[in-house]
């Protein structure tokens, strides 16, 4: 194993907020890892699941449609509607040419299409507020509320992306950002109607409330790319997907300095790829979230199998794990990123009671900023990885379960079914890394496999589905792993 920087595969836990300042690493770029074993082999899987988007190649210029370069003539209705004749049509690419464009409310994206905001194409969103209505469905800090628009807004899409080395500009800094100083009442109106279980039809929070709305919003979708982009003087959080599955974002450039402006904020996102993405934003760099309070805990729509890499962080914080974290937060793979010169990040992870949102299998390695001591190895247990989730029809049936343990060292192993009926599952030889296990009826299983060196153990878990289930984690009892 590859422990480059004295900890190049340091392990967190649900520790106390960790913040550990630029030291002895900081020399020259990231040493790309390419050691996918132990815990770091379902860094593959991930990839392979996550894939990208797939677009019809036909192209839908928004200059037939009666856009105007000048950054003065509203081109929302030109642009709305090369999006409907995208749509019409099956899909494609709706392509924004070089030009200043002023788009007064939100885009609202469709299936099976790529906005492309060619070289030079700065689409700068108006600012008036009654734009954005009427009030969509979002997240907003952990809760669900219909609140304004998103300036780019996507609901349950599928095969959906935002390409090319364009800007997309808020131009929120004098605009939306005063509300900071207004949203106390709807940030108590949120936080009590998530405590008190109230019907989310019921939660419009528009006029009067002054939460501000992300810049990009994609809720409920499937197979999102956003890439190359620039993202510059965003109202709230820069780039915002929610409750989506599949989804890639890389190469792009987020510039972001008002209140609030965390760079991507993965809010109960599954299969999520970040990479070659330049952060300068007031805020976290990436944040990962999962719903807060009573709401977060009852829907358990939790964040995992996260592979962020190859990033430049320009923000205070570099990742953070550290609030609305009800739904858990698993599996989440950070390497190879580097800082801006003069900028120090933290890592930020919560600590707290497991009703707080579980945090399990977070892993690092290759980030130049973190000072680390030869001590932390010693500590880490093996690391472990149980393999991917298992889908069977409602017969059942039997499955192979393949461990991938890292690290050197004689190690006994322990496979066990932790939720789900015991005696509905079979497992071969408990004892050994890879096995047999058959399943003779439907539920959802848990199994988890334990490697133990005689000092420490590490454990992960698969999630093995017999017959139609929830999605995702919906059907896991949580915590997974509960607090001894």
């Amino acid at each position: 194993m590859n422990n480059r920087c004295v900890t190049a595969m340091a392990w967190l836990t649900v520790v106390a907020i960790l913040a550990v300042a630029a030291g002895g690493c900081r020399k020259g770029a990231p040493t790309a890892q390419t050691d996918y074993s132990g815990a770091w082999a379902q860094v593959p899987d991930i990839r392979a699941t996550v894939g990208e988007p797939t677009i019809p190649n036909r192209d839908f210029n928004i200059m037939a449609f009666d856009a105007v370069a000048d950054g003065a003539t509203d081109c929302r209705p030109a642009i709305m509607a090369a999006i409907q004749a995208c749509e019409d049509a099956g899909g494609g690419r709706v392509v924004v040419p070089a030009g200043t464009y002023l788009v007064n409310g939100p885009l609202y994206l469709v299936n099976d299409m790529n906005l492309h905001l060619a070289e030079g194409a700065h689409l700068k969103f108006g600012t008036n507020f009654d734009d954005y209505l009427p009030l969509v469905l979002t997240r907003w800090r952990g809760t669900q509320v219909y609140n304004y628009c998103p300036f780019l807004y996507a609901y349950r899409r599928t095969n959906v992306a935002v390409t090319g080395t364009g800007t997309l500009d808020g131009q929120a800094k004098d605009t939306w950002s005063t509300w900071v100083e207004k949203e106390a009442k709807g940030v108590e109106t949120a936080r009590r109607l998530n405590a008190e279980g109230t019907s989310v039809v019921d939660r419009f929070l528009g006029d009067g409330y002054f939460l501000r709305p992300s810049m990009i919003a994609f809720l409920g979708c499937e197979n999102v790319l956003v890439d190359g982009v620039t993202i510059v003087d965003s109202p709230f959080w820069c780039l915002h997907p929610i409750s989506s599955k599949k989804v890639t974002i890389r190469n792009v450039r987020i510039d972001s300095h008002n209140p609030d402006n965390d760079g991507v904020v993965l809010d109960s996102c599954e299969h999520v790829r970040v990479y070659g993405v330049t952060f300068a934003n007031r805020g976290a760099a990436v944040a990962i979230r999962s719903g807060d309070g009573r709401e977060g805990r009852e829907l358990g729509w939790s964040s995992r199998n996260i592979h962020i890499h190859d990033c430049t962080f320009g923000a205070a914080t570099a990742i953070a794990m550290d609030k609305e974290i009800a739904g858990g937060i698993y599996n989440v793979f950070a390497e190879n990123c580097r800082a801006t010169a003069g900028v120090q990040p933290t890592l930020a992870i919560a600590a707290g009671p497991a009703a707080d949102g579980e945090i399990v299998h977070v892993w690092h390695r290759g980030l130049t900023f973190l000072e680390t001591s030869e001590s932390d190895a010693t500590k880490r247990p093996p690391d472990v990885y149980a393999g991917p989730d298992i889908q069977l029809d409602e017969k059942g049936g039997t499955v192979t379960l393949k461990g991938s343990v890292g690290g050197d060292g004689a190690l006994t192993y322990a496979w066990s079914v932790i939720q789900g009926a015991a005696d509905a599952v079979g497992i071969a030889n408990p004892a050994a890394l890879t096995t047999q296990a058959t399943f003779s009826r439907p539920g959802v299983y848990v199994l988890k496999l334990e490697a133990s060196d005689g000092a420490a153990s590490g454990q992960h878990f698969t999630i093995v589905k017999v017959g139609e289930q929830p999605a995702g984690m919906e059907g896991v009892t949580r915590p997974v792993f509960p607090v001894q």
